[in-house]
């Protein structure tokens, strides 16, 4: 019961701090958003990377979900640094 009740505070303690940080990013301009958005996709790029990267050294062998993790990474990496992943704002 003790560790319920400790999972439900952490899940809703984590939904909280997206949602606020979600209305801040609302409020800021556009050009801030773009910048945050490029960031963000950045660090997913690079934590898909690590995450296959670990977890195939980890495991010490190779499968195909480790390389797949890995490939994704270095896509979106590759996309997000050719910019095909910007969103045109609608006047």
């Amino acid at each position: 019961m003790g560790k319920g009740l400790l999972i439900l505070l952490a899940v809703f303690a984590v939904v909280a701090m997206l949602n606020f940080s979600s209305v801040k990013l609302m409020k800021l301009e556009a050009v801030k958003k773009t910048k945050y958005k490029k960031l963000f996709w950045y660090f997913y790029g690079v934590f898909f990377i690590f995450s296959g990267v670990v977890n195939c050294i980890e495991k010490s062998e190779m499968s195909i979900v480790f390389i797949s993790n890995t490939i994704i990474g270095v896509v979106v990496l590759v996309l997000n640094y050719l910019g095909k992943f910007e969103t045109k704002e609608v006047a």
